[in-house]
C-alpha cells in the first residue's frame, strides 16, 4: 500500500551510498525537515528583502541558497540531478 514512500526512500538511500534502515529514514527526515525550514526562511526573508533593498544586503540570502544546495547534496551526492545545477549557463534557466 505505501511502495510509493519506501521506493523513495530506496532510492534517496542508494543515491546517499547508505542501507536503507531506521537510522537512513531519521537521517533522510532530518535532512528534508532541516532543508525545508531553511527554504521556508529564505522565501519569507526574500519577500522581505523585495519590499526594503537594505535588508540582508551583501547576497547573504544567495549565499544561504548554496549552503544549503551543497549540503542536500552532500547527503546524496550520486543524484543525476546534480547535473542542472552544474549547468546552470543552459538556455532551460534563461
Amino acid at each position: 500500500m505505501f511502495t510509493f514512500l519506501t521506493e523513495h526512500l530506496k532510492d534517496a538511500a542508494k543515491f546517499a551510498n547508505r542501507k536503507l534502515d531506521v537510522s537512513y529514514y531519521l537521517y533522510h527526515a532530518w535532512i528534508a525537515i532541516r532543508a525545508g525550514t531553511v527554504y521556508l526562511y529564505i522565501g519569507a526573508m526574500s519577500i522581505v528583502h523585495a519590499i526594503f533593498p537594505f535588508t540582508f544586503s551583501g547576497f547573504s540570502l544567495a549565499g544561504l541558497i548554496v549552503k544549503q544546495s551543497n549540503q542536500v547534496r552532500q547527503s546524496i551526492p550520486d543524484w543525476a540531478g546534480w547535473e542542472k545545477l552544474d549547468n546552470w549557463k543552459d538556455e532551460e534557466y534563461k
